[in-house]
């Protein structure tokens, strides 16, 4: 599996690039080709955070990393908030996603690196909500990295704004 970088032209993008590519994402049929133009979109996003390095596809020992997001050289808020590295895990489905999938992710973010203090998963159709123990839950109840569950809502925000700046700063609070 070869996976990719962004160059110094994918920075400074602008709002509207990336409103103009999630139409173009929507108006994707096929789920796999969306899934992986989906991947490289979040990761494009966060690649306008300053000083930051994002590869997309990287592989660890306990299978592939849609975003993987090095932090060391970032600004000191971003360094604080996130550790020295954050992982993403995107899924654009219509159905919610489970528990299982959450597991799996952060059993993967658990062995992949020590230095991530958050990590985040992004689910285009939210997660299951059940009394006893959804997704919704699980995520919550995840630390060791602590997990930020992110749904529609929370990337049309970073769309908008052209980053996830906003976003990773509210969920300080």
């Amino acid at each position: 599996m070869e996976f990719e970088t962004f160059v110094d032209s994918a920075k400074n993008l602008r709002p509207d690039y990336f409103q103009e590519k999630f139409s173009e994402l929507e108006s994707i049929d096929d789920s796999a080709t969306r899934g992986r133009y989906f991947d490289y979109f979040v990761g494009l996003l966060f690649n306008q955070l300053p000083d930051v390095d994002v590869v997309i596809g990287r592989e660890v020992s306990t299978g592939e990393i849609d975003v993987f997001v090095a932090c060391l050289d970032a600004p000191d808020w971003v360094h604080r908030l996130v550790g020295d590295a954050t992982l993403l895990e995107n899924k654009w489905r219509e159905s919610p996603t489970g528990t299982d999938d959450i597991s799996v992710f952060h059993d993967k973010v658990s062995m992949a690196t020590a230095s991530c203090k958050v990590c985040y998963f992004v689910s285009m159709g939210g997660f299951t909500s059940e009394r006893n123990m959804g997704a919704e839950q699980l995520i919550q109840s995840k630390s060791d990295p602590k997990m930020v569950g992110w749904v529609r809502e929370d990337v049309e925000e970073m769309v908008r704004d052209g980053s996830p700046e906003g976003l990773l700063r509210s969920h300080v609070m």
